[in-house]
């Protein structure tokens, strides 16, 4: 098999680009795949997502992933050779390739107000169809930034509070709003789009615009199990003139102080045998952490950020 890049043409919209390939193979149909995946790594390249997990010193887990995160929305056959003798068909394709607005989003800085290193949100998509992705494993890629990438977290103006029973025993009391990454939900349409069924199926994922019936029984089980986690407000307090910091998980997002859980607005929830995704809506809410002697140490400027976690990755948890 010999892929080859022959020539790369102008870009003709800030959403294709169209070059010219070439592809070999013992089939027609399995040569113009090779043209095609050429034209794709070259769009958007190749990225290994390489995930790491040490144990004294050694390396106990090092699994790569690879996807390439485009389209291929036209295509002409320039040229086609039949060698006989070697069995072997040679292509010359002139390819149009779309931009994926999944690649968009996994390639893009964070918009919320905490930070993220994105040096490891490089995955992408081949075409799923072409048989390129693994579904579940891509399923499994791009969940893992759920919670903390998917959801923005707005912190407004905060203020230290008296207890009303105790007046000796301080809050502070930190506002905020949870919001859908917009980038997210339309990364995440667009993937789900890939394994959409045929029909209406009793399995769904159900967005404002309408739903998206997913057959596949492996993919719903990994989407319902990330939707009905718990996740909750992550509160870090740093130091900035020394090494001081405070981290710890404050309150579900479906708590507010003084009132019963569950009474906020979701912005996702279970729904018969599928999920509903809301995304227009905000929760509105705030904590009230104890500062006792827990601020004592700290002098001058010192940060103050939120964050929405998954439970397990709660500093108690780890």
């Amino acid at each position: 098999m010999r892929l080859v890049l022959a020539v790369l043409l102008i870009l003709t919209s800030p959403f294709a680009l169209a070059i010219i390939v070439e592809g070999e193979d013992s089939s027609l149909q399995q040569a113009l795949n090779n043209a095609f995946k050429v034209a794709i790594d070259n769009e958007v390249g190749v990225i290994l997502d390489t995930e790491r997990h040490s144990k004294n010193g050694e390396i106990v887990h090092n699994q790569i992933l690879s996807y390439s995160a485009g389209y291929i929305t036209s295509y002409t056959i320039l040229h086609h050779i039949h060698i006989r003798d070697r069995n072997i068909h040679q292509v010359s394709v002139d390819v149009t390739v779309a931009s994926s607005k999944l690649k968009n989003f996994l390639l893009s800085a964070n918009h919320n107000s905490v930070s993220f290193n994105v040096d490891n949100i490089k995955a992408q998509i081949r075409l799923y169809k072409e048989g390129y992705v693994d579904g579940q494993k891509l399923f499994e890629n791009t969940l893992k930034y759920f919670p903390k990438e998917a959801l923005n977290i707005q912190t407004h103006d905060f203020n230290v509070v008296a207890d009303y029973h105790d007046p000796s025993k301080h809050y502070l009391h930190v506002p905020y709003t949870i919001t859908w990454d917009q980038k997210y939900l339309v990364a995440l349409q667009e993937l789900l789009m890939l394994f959409e069924a045929e029909k209406a199926y009793p399995t769904f994922v159900e967005f404002d615009d309408g739903r998206i019936y997913i057959s596949d029984q492996n993919l719903m089980r990994t989407l319902k199990k990330v939707f009905r986690r718990r996740d909750f407000v992550l509160l870090n307090i740093n130091s900035l003139h020394d090494k001081l910091s405070i981290n710890t998980c404050v309150q579900s997002i479906r708590i507010q102080p003084g009132e019963l859980l569950g009474t906020l607005k979701q912005l996702y929830w279970p729904h018969g045998r599928g999920i509903k995704v809301k995304s227009d809506r905000s929760i509105s809410s705030f904590l009230m952490f104890p500062i006792n002697n827990k601020l004592q140490d700290f002098e001058g400027t010192t940060e103050l950020t939120l964050k929405v976690v998954d439970a397990k990755d709660c500093p108690q948890n780890l």
